[in-house]
């Protein structure tokens, strides 16, 4: 049975709803919301909820919606929603403001669509948000356009708008076309795998020789410190390099000005004439396309294929060995598709018996070979067109600085100089004014026809009433406009002075046409002269180009034979590496035995002398023959020794009780005579004891495990 109206908009909303929670569960908002939680959400929550998702589109929406006030939020959403489009929005205004009361509401029925469409068209919105910043259209009223600044930062400002688009466009389709890496790039992934190998056993080599020296960090920083004073002075050196090469170009301008100087106040003072400074001005042409020539095209041309190159370098994203590897196999899949549809294809035609699918493909290449021939000289076209307007504006810029020093310049209406561009924009203004004085003009020469007849008019009344100024004044009079005829004749005379003044600046504006016209056709001149030479260009560029192809392919090769020389070379040096340290372990090993070789030899020589000696054949010493008489000398001399000390050892341990006795009795007798030496110095800081004056001091020697006390 067929579903009621209201049950099937039940369930589109349900679907919807299930699609923005699962939305909402995914990066980046990850929310781990169930259906239940998005349901029983406040208006609230659903709008703060919302806000988030405008917030990722764009962080200056960022804010917590409980501060603000109903319209305000209402009017902040409602405008980011007007700049992303939403079709949501109705066009009556009626509608919008019954919709907008309800969204700042946090109305289910409006903001759950909202939410569906802004999550199911997520990455298109984000770009839009990208752009709608800088593409929002200004309006202001009329009644201010009419300032000239404000008009032209309006214009400026769609300029760059301009500008914008065709730059993100551009962005765009190189992002889109952007070739993917070849074998050019998985050659250099495989070089910098293999550099970085070598790098990472150099440094494990160079840890494992300086684990063991105490002065290696020292001498580390030291070298360091030394490396970044070699690049700092390598740095300088090449700076020092750039700033004369600076000086020698600045000494060459200020050269050329001074001698252009020089040529100019000789022709200021001489009277030369218009045909003498427009000779030498094609004498400085013809300079310039010596200099046009020569090195300046080539390196320009140079400079700018470097930096598109580099442009779509930098435009290329980084790929891992995992994004190659999984180029590769889409590429192999992409090829096993081709070659089943290119045989299912050529079956097909055979079994049809046509098989004019390589007459066909012959044509194909053709076109797209002519194709691709056309968009080259095309390509080279523009690139002359752009080389050409260039030239051309410096020569409009020598004319005007010529004509500047020579007859004092372009002076604007204001009486300063001018410069190339405001020369341009005021004679742009210029035409446009002469077109509109030719216009009223025009309307002038009508007004005039007409007041002719009106003047006749005038005499036939006048000559009809002899007392019409009698008249006239009567009527003025009553109508209550007096002097009115007298204001009439002064805005007459002042019309006149105005048509005088119009047709001054026309005869101006007629004489900078002509200006203009004798520029344009000099300008022509050159470029018919420049033709051979963009010629020549051509030819030069195309051998430029096959030069640099042939240079790159040598390159190529050049880089995968230096990448296996350092491979091998590195296997190389770690085999000499592994050599050189076996042959310092057995030199050291050498040196070891060596030793113990010497002492062995030196103590035999001892044995051998000592068995000599005891035989009877010299002697060690005159007292002692040998070591053995020596060493057992000694050895009595020892025991002896030890006796004695044992005597008197045991002699000491005998009188120690004696001895600590009286040493106690002598501390007794010297506390007694300090206590009266004080008390006696506390009376008499002269005074004297028992005839003794001074003070007493003791010492106490130690005689052994007693201490003996001595009074002095």
């Amino acid at each position: 049975s067929a579903l009621h109206p209201s049950q099937r908009q039940n369930t589109i909303i349900m679907d919807e709803i299930q699609r923005i929670v699962a939305r909402l569960n995914q990066p980046p908002f990850s929310k781990n919301l169930r259906l239940v939680d998005f349901d029983e959400k406040s208006p609230a929550e659903l709008l703060q909820l919302l806000n988030d998702i405008f917030t990722s589109m764009d962080s200056t929406m960022k804010g917590d919606v409980r501060d603000e006030e109903d319209v305000v939020r209402a009017s902040r959403m409602g405008n980011f929603l007007q700049m992303l489009k939403c079709p949501l929005l109705p066009q009556d205004e009626d509608r919008r403001t019954r919709f907008t009361e309800e969204f700042g509401m946090g109305s289910k029925n409006v903001v759950y669509p909202v939410f569906h469409w802004a999550l199911t068209n997520y990455e298109k919105l984000c770009k839009r948000a990208y752009l709608g910043k800088y593409l929002v259209r200004i309006e202001p009223p009329q009644e201010f356009m009419q300032d000239d600044t404000l008009g032209d930062l309006v214009e400026r400002y769609k300029e760059l708008q301009v500008e914008f688009k065709g730059t993100h466009q551009t962005f765009d389709s190189n992002k889109a076309t952007m070739s993917r890496p070849g074998a050019e790039l998985r050659a250099e992934i495989q070089q910098l795998e293999d550099e970085r190998r070598q790098l990472q056993d150099r440094i494990e080599k160079l840890k494992s020789n300086t684990r063991n020296e105490i002065a290696f960090p020292a001498m580390l920083a030291a070298t360091s410190s030394m490396r970044q004073e070699q690049d700092e002075e390598v740095r300088l050196q090449e700076k020092m390099r750039e700033q004369r090469h600076l000086l020698d170009i600045a000494e060459q301008r200020f050269q050329e000005t001074q001698r252009r100087l020089s040529a100019l106040k000789g022709s200021a003072t001489g009277g030369h004439s218009a045909e003498a400074i427009l000779k030498e001005l094609q004498k400085d042409v013809q300079e310039t396309a010596k200099v046009i020539r020569g090195d300046m095209a080539g390196e320009r041309n140079k400079l700018q294929d470097t930096i598109a190159r580099l442009e779509r370098q930098r435009l290329e994203p980084n790929r891992t060995i995992e994004d190659v590897e999984r180029m590769r196999a889409q590429v192999r899949q992409l090829e096993r598709q081709k070659d089943e549809m290119r045989e299912t294809v050529e079956k097909a035609m055979s079994s049809r018996g046509d098989n004019k699918l390589g007459m066909f493909r012959q044509h194909a290449n053709m076109a797209a070979a002519k194709l691709m021939q056309k968009e080259e000289e095309v390509e080279s076209r523009l690139k002359d067109l752009t080389a050409v307007r260039g030239e051309v504006d410096e020569l409009e810029a020598k004319v005007n600085d010529i004509a500047a020093a020579a007859g004092g310049g372009m002076v604007g209406p204001n009486g300063r100089q001018m410069t190339r561009e405001e020369f341009k924009e005021y004679g742009a203004q210029l035409r446009e004014k002469s077109h509109k004085y030719k216009l009223q003009k025009t309307a002038l020469a009508g007004l005039r026809a007409e007041s002719v007849v009106l003047h006749r008019t005038e005499q036939i009344l006048k000559g009809r009433d002899r007392n019409l100024e009698e008249f006239l004044t009567q009527q003025e009079a009553k109508a209550g406009v007096s002097g009115y005829r007298d204001a009439q004749s002064k805005l007459e005379m002042a019309s006149e002075q105005t048509a005088e003044m119009d047709d001054m600046k026309g005869q101006t504006l007629d004489e900078i046409s002509e200006i203009v016209k004798k520029i344009n056709g000099q300008l022509e001149e050159k470029k018919t002269k420049l033709k051979p030479l963009i010629k020549e260009l051509k030819e030069v560029r195309k051998e430029y180009q096959e030069c640099e192809q042939d240079y790159l392919d040598k390159k190529q090769r050049y880089d995968s034979v230096a990448v296996g020389l350092a491979t091998e070379r590195s296997m190389l040096e770690g085999e000499c590496d592994e050599l050189q340290d076996e042959c310092l372990q057995e030199e050291s090993r050498y040196h070891y035995l060596n030793c113990l070789s010497q002492i062995a030899s030196i103590g035999l020589e001892k044995v051998q002398q000592e068995e000599k000696w005891t035989a009877g054949h010299g002697r060690l010493l005159p007292e002692f023959a040998n070591h053995q008489e020596l060493y057992q000398n000694k050895i009595n001399q020892q025991e002896s020794l030890s006796k004695q000390l044992r005597k008197q050892q045991k002699k000491i341990k005998e009188n120690e009780g004696g001895n600590m006795y009286q040493r106690s009795l002598y501390a007794d007798l010297h506390r007694l005579l300090s206590a009266k030496v004080k008390s006696r110095l506390g009376g008499n800081n002269n005074g004297n004891i028992l005839g003794i004056s001074g003070q007493l001091t003791a010492d106490t020697m130690d005689f052994g495990t007693a201490q003996v006390v001595r009074i002095d």
